[in-house]
């Protein structure tokens, strides 16, 4: 008697899992609309910028084995500007923050008989970070110039649902935060590299994954 509840719980899991438990490879196309956090130098020269909503996209290729999975992420962003501030005023901020980054990735699929199958994630990767023609304008002075790039390490969380389809073809639909360390560029006016701390990434997403 005493057998019988774990047996009952073992069938149970394996008919839960049943959908997910074939190992396979896949590759996945994701769309982002991102809202990022702000641009801000803190130093002699400080500002704030903030970045516009934008759209952005991903590709990942990855392993399935049952309920987890590993995958490798390139991930493509691209944003303008829309205001800022320095520590005197408002202050108008004009260029582009473009972002390249690639990551490695783990996720948990947990079992669900709804059709709907909850998922979580993290990763861990590097990004390049492009600010094109960057500038702080006060009234009618330059405060700040960045034009180039540098690296960050980066790291991200994740969450979402996902939608089998048909056959190993996945459609997700989530939510995940993206954090990059500070860069350092060189500030045209003031004749001098500066920390650049860049805001956290909110980013909602829909894709496709296929299986093969």
């Amino acid at each position: 008697m005493k057998k019988f509840p774990l047996r009952a719980l073992i069938i149970a899991f394996l008919t839960l899992t049943a959908g997910t438990a074939q190992a396979a490879f896949y590759f996945k196309a994701t769309g982002f609309y991102s809202n990022p956090g702000d641009v801000k130098v803190d130093s002699a020269s400080a500002f704030k910028a903030s970045i516009k909503s934008n759209t952005g996209l991903s590709g990942a290729l990855g392993y399935k084995f049952s309920l987890l999975r590993l995958e490798g992420e390139l991930q493509s962003l691209n944003s303008g500007t829309s205001g800022g501030s320095t520590s005197t005023g408002a202050a108008t901020v004009s260029g582009s923050l473009k972002e390249l980054s690639g990551f490695a990735n783990a996720f948990l699929d947990i079992p669900s008989t709804l059709g709907l199958a909850p998922y979580v994630g993290v990763g861990l990767g590097y990004a390049k970070i492009d600010l094109g023609q960057f500038n702080v304008v006060q009234g009618v002075t330059n405060v700040v110039q960045f034009s180039g790039e540098d690296k960050a390490f980066a790291y991200q969380a994740m969450a979402g649902l996902e939608f089998h389809i048909l056959g190993q073809a996945t459609q997700h639909a989530g939510y995940r935060i993206v954090h990059r360390g500070d860069i350092e560029l060189r500030n045209a006016v003031a004749s001098a590299k500066q920390n650049i701390k860049l805001g956290e990434n909110q980013l909602f997403e829909i894709g496709l994954a296929f299986g093969f």
